[in-house]
């Protein structure tokens, strides 16, 4: 179940936790949350690699990838994403309780 583990670049991996993908900010500092970008629950990413991200005594896989829409690689922690089975087993559980 792990992305990093069972994903070759150019794979679709699933977003499994909605989260703010790129942030924008205006002019002024503040945080412009309607013009930020989104990713929701169950959109389709393309896996590119993965690499640890240490903070103090805290050590994450983070996952890089790109939209379908967008050549533009961005990273975002490995627990939002779930491979492509893996997404169509939780699907088919949740919509026909198999």
């Amino acid at each position: 179940m792990s992305v990093s583990n069972e994903s070759l670049i150019g794979d679709l991996i699933y977003v499994i936790e909605g989260y703010i993908a790129q942030t924008k900010i205006d002019s002024e500092g503040s945080l412009e949350i309607e013009n930020s970008i989104e990713l929701g629950v169950g959109e389709a990413v393309i896996y590119q690699d993965w690499y640890y991200d240490k903070r103090d005594d805290n050590i994450s896989i983070m996952i890089k990838y790109k939209r379908t829409d967008n050549e533009e690689c961005w990273s975002a922690i490995e627990t939002y994403f779930v491979t492509e089975d893996v997404w169509i087993g939780l699907k088919n559980y949740f919509t026909e309780g198999k």
